[in-house]
């Protein structure tokens, strides 16, 4: 059985924990609210000795992933975080570490763009750049899923970058009891990084270039890597439970009381504490529902979801989520599981709910409407709308009365 120590701590302060258990080698970072206090507990592990790590004090975040392209080059593990705008202004070297194929683990407490508070729409849009993105519900989670984050992407079978996304605020800032590992058992299941191959020496002067691929060819082995993740991810997941005693459903998702549901909601981090209490309640009144959390979005478990709708032959899904696609009136889990299902015989009618944008509250109230909703057209097989918003719902109006 594993040690561990318990104590009270931040989500931010869980992440930062893990990364120190993992002996990162070199982190750069530029402060953002809601994401600092994660690299300020960094830097205090190095400066008391606790951490023997590079630190390098950047300008902004584009110049941070620069420096993780090239620390990554080098064959070393390395670590950043960022959210909200700081994320986007890395975008363009978010595009390039991928392809780089390189390791790096980058931590992204979200953060809306238009608010500081947390929902999707800072990092859905990067979920093109070849980065895997796993989504943790609690602090324990961050800790976990930074220290699973490392092994799965360091993987020979993977070498892509990953994401370690939890909610600004709810998950960052708020204290929770959390079981922290010892350093002997994180090494038993994260060892020292072993780099493929290390593209850039920094004790030869002489100029070095190597040979990359075509980019049709590069982008189909980046997509490979990712299809190989799934099993990874899993693996990891496994592996992590039996060290720890600790696992999230097979690694992918996570389900709750799915046996015998006729209908289902979808949620992703921090909003599922609240959809299980809506399920417990709707199931003392009779109800057949249940719930499926969404870890990976990317790599996105098409066959995992496929699988639990051959198994339990829900009649349908409420997909509930912290972003919106504007142009096609539905989030971005929601078209993603409308593709995976289609070509089934038997598939759910899906209901979306575009929730929490903002940082507003998603409350018991609102996931128990889209719960109703769902029983609803799973009964009738007709989706009266497809989309809803939160506001709708009776969310508070926060936008300013005067301008």
């Amino acid at each position: 059985m594993a040690r561990e120590k318990i104590d009270f701590i931040t989500g931010n302060d869980a992440v930062a924990y893990a990364v120190k258990l993992a002996r990162v080698q070199v982190i750069a970072a530029y402060p953002i609210t809601p994401q600092s206090p994660v690299t300020e507990k960094l830097s205090e592990y190095i400066a008391d000795g606790e951490l023997e790590a590079e630190f390098i004090n950047v300008e902004g975040e584009h110049s941070c992933l620069a420096a993780m392209r090239g620390a990554g080059v080098c064959g070393v593990r390395t670590f950043t975080a960022t959210c909200g705008p700081g994320l986007m202004y890395a975008h363009e070297n978010l595009e390039c570490v991928h392809r780089d194929r390189t390791p790096l683990v980058i931590a992204v407490p979200n953060r809306s763009y238009s608010t500081i508070f947390p929902d999707y729409t800072d990092s859905m849009p990067e979920a093109t750049t070849g980065f895997i993105q796993l989504f943790a519900e609690s602090a324990q989670e961050t800790l976990d899923t930074t220290l699973q984050g490392f092994r799965i992407a360091e993987d020979h079978r993977v070498l892509m970058p990953l994401m370690v996304l939890y909610d600004g605020y709810v998950t960052s800032h708020t204290g929770a009891t959390v079981r922290l590992p010892s350093q002997e058992d994180a090494d038993r299941f994260l060892p020292p990084y072993r780099p493929y191959v290390v593209m850039v020496d920094p004790d030869r002067s002489e100029h070095i270039l190597w040979e990359r691929p075509t980019v049709p060819l590069q982008e189909m082995e980046h997509e490979e890597a990712m299809a190989n993740a799934k099993e990874v991810i899993e693996e990891a997941n496994r592996e992590y439970a039996g060290i720890f005693g600790r696992g999230y459903g097979d690694g992918l998702l996570e389900t709750y009381r799915v046996e015998g549901a006729e209908a289902v909601l979808v949620t992703m981090a921090s909003m599922t504490g609240t959809a299980r209490q809506v399920v417990d309640a709707l199931r003392e009144e009779g109800e057949e529902v249940g719930l499926i959390r969404l870890r990976s979005f990317r790599p996105f478990p098409a066959e995992a979801f496929q699988e639990l709708q051959r198994r339990h032959g829900f009649r349908a899904m409420g997909v509930c989520e912290r972003d919106v696609t504007h142009g096609c009136n539905y989030g971005e889990v929601f078209g993603d599981l409308k593709a995976a299902l289609y070509e089934m015989d038997e598939r759910p009618r899906l209901v979306n709910f575009i929730l929490g944008l903002g940082g507003s509250d998603i409350r018991v109230s609102d996931l128990t409407f889209a719960l109703r909703r769902a029983l609803e057209a799973g009964r009738t097989g007709k989706v009266e709308r497809s989309t809803w918003f939160g506001h709708e719902l009776g969310a508070p109006d926060a936008r300013m009365a005067v301008f």
